[in-house]
């Protein structure tokens, strides 16, 4: 698959394949990454008596990708090839103000009067 068939830039990070060449039910799968940080497609084709008849073309996130691996290849090697995203740090929201308390009124102690003397 080349890159000016698809119009991204793409890199093999990893080949599968099944049966030899001729068989009608070998396929081969290869994993491409993109330009983007997090985007995948792994292209699948193969004989005319395999699940991939006809050249198939996936999208997949980077977990997905992961998983894939990890079937294919072993948890070791998925994580060498693909290792495990660093975890975003939980941006800081600002602190909130709390809202200013009113103090309770003052209740005077003395006595009014009124009239007079």
């Amino acid at each position: 698959m080349s890159n000016e068939i698809l119009g991204v830039q793409l890199e093999i990070i990893a080949q599968h394949s099944e049966g030899y060449f001729g068989d009608p039910s070998g396929f081969e799968e290869l994993l491409y990454s993109t330009k983007t940080a997090n985007s995948f497609l792994l292209v699948g084709k193969g004989g005319y008596d395999s699940k991939y008849s006809a050249t198939a073309v996936f999208e997949l996130t980077r977990r997905q990708a992961q998983d894939y691996l990890i079937g294919v290849k072993g948890e070791e090697e998925a994580y060498r090839i693909l290792p495990k995203a660093a975890p975003k740090k939980a941006a800081k929201a600002p602190a909130k103000k709390a809202p200013a308390k009113k103090a309770p009124a003052k209740k005077t102690t003395t006595k009014k009067t009124t009239g007079s003397k």
